[in-house]
């Protein structure tokens, strides 16, 4: 088993080596999926994956967060797991699972390349004609390519449906229980750029568009769901109580369990959103709103600002669909959060201002949330003084932030929270001793519960020691933060190590940074 996880790994990185190698020469990722594919004999849904370097289960996480960002849950997608993503990729060597022209749309739009891309002869051979018929526009005929040449081809006027497990079958349009539901759009008549689909059989085929396919399937799967029904609104309560048990299970475990499970209940939100009506539907709109905010730092906290960030922008038009003031600021307050982990002072400045205007209208917790993040965005300008005054400003809201609702209230529940903000602030500032007394006082009130804040606040405790002029005590504390790091997997708590790296250098070629290097260098390897 050791002997196969070395191997494993050896050819990962021997991967990595190489897409780093071509792409330092100037290839283009169509060159890179090619090449992968030759020299480890990859199918080629297998190799856009690598060509991208993700495992099954990073895939499976990005193929997750689109569906979700984007509304779609055709077949289940939005569930995506690890072994599923393997079936599909393996099809038809391994014939359990097929990949249908949905999934097929759905990989295309994550992976970056076209439908036609993640299909070789083997799936040609094996994929129903329906299938061929929806991804390549055109029958397999030389004729009907040579038809497809028109500025706008007409789509085949045959129906799609799904049977129960799953499988496409076509049914006759005329048929009396044919579906009405909006066209396909046609083909923009996009070629690839090679001339190997010039062949005997795929003379001139022109590729649908995958943005367009992945809207006009998603039509056709979802259009029983229009229909208003009713929603028991007790729902909302339901949602509401998971979510504060997330959050709670977060601070223990870390983003990498709970991105999955939190992700399915927001898919099963917007599933609900489409058929409910009135006061209940503002009310799954808000759950929405909130779970695409979780889901959002749940990813920020894994280090993918990408998924973050498009997680953020789920959770904005949600807000703004709700009608709610404060879910919307609190929205462009977690878009804030997301630039200052960028080190944009002036972005976290900017989406504060416009998330603080009228503040008064604001309940007293959304205008904690917007100064302690201008707070932020002024540590990083250098400004103390910015710091100190938004920060004694919010203190006295703190009292007044219960409201009852799930999202938001980090303020109630993390212990010190404010003196939390202050202290991070001045170690981003540099001012260590100060750092390093608030940095006490917060870590005599952390539950030992809160696994990953705990890990986060050592880090942060440590680094302020070194700037203090203590590095005994800053390796100290370091390992404490290590060891949660490697229980947690927070990528943010590793961020927090690497300042500590950077605050010790002083003492590099001291017995202190030998032993930096100690409890640091393991993490690099993960």
């Amino acid at each position: 088993m050791c002997g196969a996880l070395m191997g494993r790994y050896s050819q990962r990185a021997e991967q990595d080596e190489l897409r780093s190698r071509m792409r330092a020469m100037g290839m283009a990722h169509s060159q890179i999926v090619v090449e992968l594919a030759r020299r480890y004999q990859l199918r080629p849904r297998a190799a856009h994956r690598h060509a991208h370097g993700w495992t099954l289960q990073q895939a499976a996480d990005r193929i997750n967060a689109y569906t979700a960002r984007t509304g779609l849950d055709p077949e289940g997608i939005a569930s995506m797991t690890a072994p599923r993503l393997s079936e599909l990729e393996k099809w038809p060597d391994l014939p359990r699972r097929r990949p249908t022209p949905q999934v097929l749309a759905v990989l295309a739009e994550v992976y970056g390349t076209g439908i036609r891309d993640l299909i070789d002869l083997d799936d040609r051979q094996q994929m129903p004609q329906a299938d061929l018929l929806l991804i390549t526009g055109t029958s397999a005929s030389r004729d009907s390519a040579v038809e497809a040449e028109s500025p706008s081809p007409r789509a085949p006027d045959v129906a799609v449906e799904t049977d129960a497990k799953g499988d496409l079958s076509r049914r006759d349009a005329s048929s009396e229980a044919q579906i009405t539901r909006p066209a396909a759009p046609t083909a923009r008549g996009r070629r690839h750029a090679d001339t190997s689909t010039s062949g005997e059989s795929g003379e001139g085929v022109i590729d649908v568009d995958r943005r367009d396919f992945v809207a006009a399937t998603a039509t056709a799967l979802a259009f029983g769901r229009e229909t208003p029904r009713h929603i028991d609104p007790a729902l909302i309560d339901y949602f509401d109580q998971q979510l504060e048990g997330h959050y709670r299970a977060d601070m223990m475990l870390g983003p990498h369990e709970l991105i999955g499970t939190v992700t399915a209940q927001h898919t099963l939100i917007s599933t609900l959103m489409t058929t409910a009506r009135g006061k209940t539907r503002l009310g799954l709109l808000r759950s929405s709103t909130a779970y695409a905010s979780l889901i959002g730092w749940l990813y920020q906290d894994a280090g993918d600002l990408s998924a973050a960030s498009a997680w953020r922008g789920t959770a904005l038009e949600a807000a703004q669909r709700s009608q709610d003031r404060d879910l919307v600021a609190y929205a462009l307050l977690n878009h804030a959060s997301v630039r200052m982990d960028l080190a944009d002072g002036l972005g976290v400045l900017d989406l504060c201002s416009a998330a603080l205007t009228d503040s008064r209208r604001l309940s007293p917790k959304v205008r904690i949330i917007g100064l302690q993040q201008q707070a932020h965005g002024a540590s990083l300008l250098g400004d103390r003084a910015t710091v100190d005054s938004v920060l004694d400003q919010a203190a006295p809201l703190v009292a007044d932030c219960e409201d009852g609702l799930p999202w938001g209230n980090a303020s109630r529940r993390t212990p010190a929270y404010l003196e939390v903000q202050r202290a991070t602030c001045y170690g981003r500032l540099g001012l260590g001793p100060a750092a390093v007394n608030l940095w006490n006082q917060v870590l005599t009130t952390t539950p030992p519960h809160a696994r990953r804040d705990r890990g986060v606040y050592l880090a942060r405790q440590a680094t302020a020691y070194a700037q203090a002029g203590d590095p005994e005590r800053a390796v100290e504390i370091g390992r404490l933060a290590v060891d949660l790091a490697w229980e947690t997997r927070s990528v943010r708590l590793r961020r927090e190590l690497t300042e500590l790296r950077q605050a010790t250098r002083p003492w590099a070629r001291t017995a202190i940074g030998r032993d930096i290097d100690e409890i640091l260098d393991p993490l690099k390897e993960t």
